[in-house]
């Protein structure tokens, strides 16, 4: 017959009334205080009202009554950080980031108790669930104990596995890692369905997939078993399969987002992006609207949208977000940078990781950054960001701009044109580096357009010399271009003659005049030029164009004709690199034509 105040005990505990359950054992632990099963409910029921630091003395008390129970010798495992701060607490001056030259003399003595008591702890847990695992049926009858059930020695060999795994006293060896690795194997071998083995597996596959690159990445982005992320990350592919089986049952057993989370990562880090959207859809679906992870998870689904071209904008993005762009006129050096990183952000877009990128653009020998300007001013032509026009007040620009426009519209009204709108392409203030205002007109059937503006240079001393001679700013740069395009992606360019050395073919019909030739004649001679072409192009349309919106889809348009033929000659001629570079040919041409190709590898 048992006692009464067990019978109440039982009930308590049944009924979640733990602290009344407590009350009872305490009151028999008075009476059986040799009673090893009287310390273990008191341990279960500690833990039920959440007194962990109350656990430790309790667990000590069974293994003091007996010493080989299984559950308790786990559980004390289990408790070893809290068996660590009551043995030797960490002292209340200490702060976890000054090194141990810097504490003094009472913290480090503190520090240097903790690590031996962290030592004799881990000595302690091995030893103890080393004792668990080599107990058979047979020697366990023997010595009159009981043997081990399959769910306790699974148990026994994840905690030893994790023991071993993240023993902080000390560097653990290869040996340690492939013992821990079989022991969490044989209890998963055990009990599959067990969700914290299977994490755990998992968690190490993950761990031990990333490879420590040091110089012989050449090799490595050769070798198929490899994986490298546009963050530039390699990992072993086999070790990342391997957590992508354990993730995915995690999952799809518990349903809890953060396993979700890690396996959509690892899909994503494999380049299997549908996956990775599937499993990000299936935990939204399940996720409370107003859940505060939510967010992240949206975001983090982005990443791995349009075959993972989401991560690459995410990163091109925070290039692109370290540039102080405040709205004003930029240094020459400050262009120079912001274009270095505009460079690399499209790169990566096209695909190349962050360390290629960066490693395309920016270098420390200066030959090789003057090769680089010039290779990106070379391709800015080819890749010109979009205008993104937007009406403005000629009255906020620089007045040397309001007059050159001034004198562009009394010419144009003098023969018929009609003024469009003043306005600036937000979109080029990157590449420019100062705020340029355009005065657009048209003729009366909107085939022609005219666009007058003009910009100073920045001065660069003599190591600029070559990118202000290439990009037109060694002067200041005035221009007046009438611009016709065709229903066939034809379209003809009229403009005087000047200092920008490239030329063009194909579709594009480029006319040069001489540099003073006036806007009469410019219009003159690009109206001849256009009704030459639609007399040999009988079926051709020119298009019209009588607004802002217009001009902007006809100057997209005109980018990306003149993008096609840049590419189609890999981007620039022998004659134009001769031009642009003159006496500097020699030294600076093969330079430019290698960074042309390294900038353009994922194009």
């Amino acid at each position: 017959m048992q006692h009464p105040d067990f019978d109440e005990f039982k009930r308590s505990y049944r009924a979640g009334e733990y602290a009344q359950a407590l009350s009872f054992i305490d009151r028999l632990m008075s009476s059986f205080p040799q009673s090893a099963a009287l310390f273990w409910h008191r341990v279960n029921c500690l833990e039920k009202l959440e007194r962990y630091a109350e656990v430790p003395p309790a667990l000590d008390g069974v293994l003091q009554r007996m010493p080989d129970y299984a559950a308790a010798l786990m559980k004390r495992v289990d408790y070893t950080d809290w068996y660590l701060d009551q043995q030797a607490p960490l002292h209340g001056d200490d702060e976890d980031d000054l090194g141990d030259e810097s504490v003094s003399t009472a913290v480090a003595n503190a520090r240097t108790a903790r690590a031996a008591a962290q030592l004799n702890l881990e000595h302690r847990n091995i030893a103890d669930l080393r004792k668990l695992l080599n107990r058979t049926d047979a020697s366990g009858a023997a010595e009159g104990k009981t043997a081990l059930s399959n769910s306790e020695i699974a148990q026994a060999n994840f905690l030893l596995a994790n023991v071993l795994r993240n023993r902080e006293s000390g560097d653990v060896g290869q040996h340690e890692l492939e013992e821990a690795r079989d022991l969490l194997n044989k209890a998963i071998t055990l009990c599959p369905a067990q969700i914290d083995y299977r994490l755990a597996r998992a968690d190490d596959a993950r761990r031990l997939a990333w490879v420590d690159v040091q110089d012989d990445v050449a090799r490595l982005d050769t070798d198929s078993a490899l994986v490298r992320t546009y963050s530039g990350i390699y990992f072993k592919r086999a070790e990342l399969e391997a957590a992508v089986v354990d993730y995915r049952y995690c999952w799809e057993q518990a349903k809890v987002p953060g396993h979700a989370m890690k396996l959509a990562t690892i899909l994503h880090d494999l380049g299997r992006y549908d996956e990775a959207l599937q499993v990000y859809d299936q935990v939204l679906t399940q996720m409370p609207i107003d859940a505060p992870h939510r967010e992240y998870f949206i975001e983090k689904r982005k990443l791995s949208e349009n075959s993972g071209a989401g991560e690459r904008e995410h990163m091109a993005q925070l290039l692109l977000n370290s540039l102080d762009d405040d709205g004003k006129d930029r240094s020459l050096h400050d262009s120079m940078a912001a274009q270095a990183m505009v460079g690399a952000a499209e790169a990566i877009r096209h695909g190349a990781s962050v360390s290629d990128a960066l490693a395309a653009h920016i270098s420390d020998d200066p030959d090789t950054m003057q090769a680089m300007n010039i290779a990106r001013q070379i391709l800015s032509v080819a890749h010109e960001a979009k205008p993104e026009l937007v009406a403005v007040d000629a009255s906020d620009y620089p007045r040397y701009q309001q007059k050159h426009c001034q004198r562009a519209e009394k010419a144009a009204q003098a023969i018929g044109l009609i003024k469009i709108a003043d306005a600036e392409a937000m979109g080029l203030f990157t590449m420019l580096g100062q705020h340029v205002m355009l005065r657009f007109f048209r003729d009366d059937s909107g085939e022609l357009g005219l666009a007058s503006f003009t910009m100073k240079p920045k001065w660069p001393g003599l190591i600029g010399f070559l990118l202000m001679f290439l990009s037109g700013k060694w002067k200041q740069h005035r221009m007046i271009e009438c611009v016709t395009t065709f229903d066939d992606g034809g379209m003809i360019t009229t403009q005087p003659h000047s200092i920008s050395p490239f030329e063009y073919g194909g579709k594009i019909i480029q006319n040069k005049l001489p540099a003073k030739a006036s806007l009469a004649d410019l219009v003159t001679a690009h109206r001849g030029s256009v009704a030459s072409y639609l007399q040999q192009n009988p079926s051709v349309k020119s298009v019209r164009v009588t607004d802002l919106a217009g001009v902007e889809a006809r100057w997209i348009a005109g980018q990306e004709a003149k993008a096609a033929y840049r590419e189609s000659i890999n981007y620039v001629s022998d004659a134009e690199l001769q031009i642009m570079l003159g006496s500097h040919y020699e030294r600076f041409a093969d330079k430019v034509r290698e960074q042309l190709r390294l900038m353009t590898v994922y194009s």
